[in-house]
């Protein structure tokens, strides 16, 4: 079952909130008390605004909170996906949200909270994004009525080279592979360490521009000059549609067997020493 863990899992729900009136001098020695960063801004019980410490360094001591805090906040769901706050962050230039549970003011979420979070879905070999990463985004895709294709590539006979070579050297080969899959894929598609010597690239698109995509990255792998002049192959297993109409699946768990299938395709093309397996799956 997939996980994908949600602004719920990580927010503060331990909260102060100051009166739109309130000085900005009494509010900055609130917050240097506290260890607070961030603070819900009230004016006769009603929510105004959210003031944070940058907001007060900005402004000067003598005068109030309205003076400093800047716009109107933004309110999440606790249910809103980790990747979709990241997203709305980028999208807005905010430094913090609140957050909203069950229809009230129940915390706050900071971007480097937030970040910080992200950050355990790095693969810290390669740089990239772990799987989770890709199942946030084939579900939104899925969501929003658009086509999806996956490419699941293996590093054929890996684990040999790994044990003849040491480990150092297949942790060089993976941060190669990661950077030319990298470099190489549409900007439109999204790449992941799916775990050992496996990676995922989601395209919004059909399949036969997945498969076309596949080939050109075998291609350049195969070509590329490696560490010790190793010689580097992938398999792939590609799933896509090639359909228009709506979808009445529930997409978390299309997005599983889409991902399921495709690592049985890749699987399927190493044994039998070709580069590409495809399939279409019998899904409306």
């Amino acid at each position: 079952m997939i996980t994908i863990k949600r602004v719920a899992n990580i927010y503060h729900k331990e909260f102060y909130a100051v009166d739109v009136l309130d000085g900005v001098a009494k509010i900055k020695s609130f917050f240097l008390a506290t260890e607070n960063s961030c603070c819900p801004v009230m004016d006769d019980g009603n929510l105004v605004g959210v003031i944070t410490y940058k907001d007060l360094l900005r402004t000067h001591p003598n005068r109030i909170v309205a003076d400093a805090m800047r716009g109107e906040p933004v309110t999440v769901p606790a249910e809103m996906p980790l990747w979709q706050a990241k997203e709305l962050f980028e999208e807005t230039g905010l430094d913090v949200f609140l957050v909203e549970e069950e229809g009230r003011l129940s915390g706050i979420l900071s971007r480097n909270l937030l970040e910080i979070q992200l950050g355990s879905h790095i693969d810290l070999l390669t740089g990239l994004y772990k799987s989770d990463y890709i199942y946030y985004h084939g579900v939104r895709l899925l969501e929003n009525k658009q086509e999806i294709s996956l490419v699941f590539f293996d590093i054929n006979n890996f684990g040999i080279i790994d044990k003849t070579y040491g480990h150092t050297v297949g942790d060089i080969i993976l941060c190669e592979v990661s950077k030319l899959l990298k470099e190489n894929i549409p900007s439109k598609a999204f790449l992941c360490r799916f775990g050992g010597d496996e990676f995922v690239v989601l395209l919004p698109a059909y399949l036969d521009e997945s498969a076309a995509l596949a080939y050109r990255l075998a291609d350049i792998i195969g070509h590329h000059s490696f560490v010790r002049g190793i010689k580097i192959s992938i398999s792939a297993g590609v799933i896509g549609g090639r359909r228009h109409e709506e979808r009445s699946d529930d997409p978390w768990n299309m997005m599983e067997q889409l991902m399921n299938i495709a690592s049985l395709r890749s699987t399927e093309a190493k044994k039998s020493n070709t580069i590409l397996s495809m399939a279409v799956p019998n899904v409306k």
